[in-house]
């Protein structure tokens, strides 16, 4: 089923390997692929579900909030810029289409009630992702992801665009763009500020994979991990 994100998997590669190995102007590269997490330890959170395991039950178009914390057992929290954070069951044809196609039926984050919010780790990270379905015709630009350290500083800024869009789904009333979006980085990440218009956010991935240095002296070059896995 996630095949369609297959193609830009060796995009991911270069720009880790050239971002890692070069990582002295930026300490971020981006991933286009959900599988670079199955190479590590990590964490998903797909959104059917509650802190304690519990089913997310919501029809077509229906919201709930979220309590910050809610997911604080497993190492993150959610903080909304004006509330609370929402589960949303988006009713939208198009972006349901796009969910089956890369991410988890039905449940995602936030609900259009919620355009600015910040995630906080409290665990050691240093890549994350979600899948992400936005609607061109509202936002042509699409999410942008601030990533901070544990001090606050900006370690990097990554805007959905060419560089994650993986396929798109188009209706009468929606264009629908689909793709993985995420952040790998040399330093451990703090928070990440999240600001969009038309978009849900589905399967959050992060992970404290190894240092670059750690892994070209066990011999797992970020190339040669990239061309294995093609």
């Amino acid at each position: 089923m996630r095949s369609f994100i297959r193609p830009s998997h060796c995009g991911t590669v270069a720009a880790l390997a050239t971002g890692l190995i070069a990582a002295g102007a930026a300490q971020g590269a981006y991933i286009t692929d959900p599988g670079f997490f199955n190479d590590y330890p990590s964490t998903l959170i797909t959104f059917e579900t509650d802190g304690m395991g519990n089913t997310i039950s919501l029809i077509e178009g229906q919201s709930q909030a979220m309590p910050a914390n809610e997911y604080a057992s497993l190492g993150v929290t959610f903080t909304g810029g004006s509330g609370p954070v929402y589960w949303v069951n988006d009713g939208n044809t198009a972006f349901d289409v796009a969910q089956s196609l890369g991410g988890s039926a039905n449940i995602a984050i936030p609900s259009s009630l919620t355009n600015s919010f910040t995630i906080t780790f409290t665990t050691e990270v240093r890549a994350f992702g979600f899948f992400v379905v936005n609607n061109r015709n509202v936002d042509p630009t699409g999410p942008v992801f601030v990533v901070r350290d544990t001090e606050g500083n900006i370690i990097d800024t990554a805007e959905f665009g060419p560089t994650f869009v993986a396929g798109t789904i188009p209706t009468p009333n929606t264009t629908a763009d689909y793709g993985f979006m995420g952040v790998m980085t040399t330093v451990p990440i703090g928070s990440v500020t999240i600001t969009k218009q038309a978009a849900i956010l589905d399967d959050l991935h992060f992970s404290a994979v190894p240092t670059p240095g750690s892994m070209l002296v066990a011999g797992i070059g970020p190339v040669l991990l990239i061309r294995r896995r093609r």
